[in-house]
């Protein structure tokens, strides 16, 4: 690696780490998005949802429920980079974190 894309990735990677940290999840998908930007896994966010007591109705969260919220018109960045972590994860099948921020 050259010392250019390591700084490139080092950048990608201190932007990624503020606005990490920076969000505060308000609501049920606000939560949804931020945990699946972390994760990239429809199903671990279902589980993490789940396990904190979240619910549609009466019913527990379903991965088409995580899906559909993420695929939903995003609201703010992180809606953003959760529909675009999602879209390239269908897209390749592949787990690669690295996505453009802005």
């Amino acid at each position: 690696m050259l010392v250019e894309e390591a700084k490139k990735r080092i950048e990608y990677l201190q932007e990624y780490i503020q606005k990490i940290e920076s969000y505060t999840p308000v609501t049920m998908e606000d939560e949804a998005v931020y945990l699946y930007v972390q994760l990239e896994s429809v199903t671990k966010v279902v589980q993490e949802l789940n396990k904190k007591g979240y619910r549609i109705g009466k019913r527990k969260l379903t991965t088409v429920d995580v899906s559909n919220i993420i695929r939903s018109k995003p609201k703010d960045e992180m809606y953003e980079l959760a529909k675009r972590l999602f879209t390239k994860n269908r897209k390749r099948g592949s787990r690669h974190w690295e996505v453009k921020l802005t």
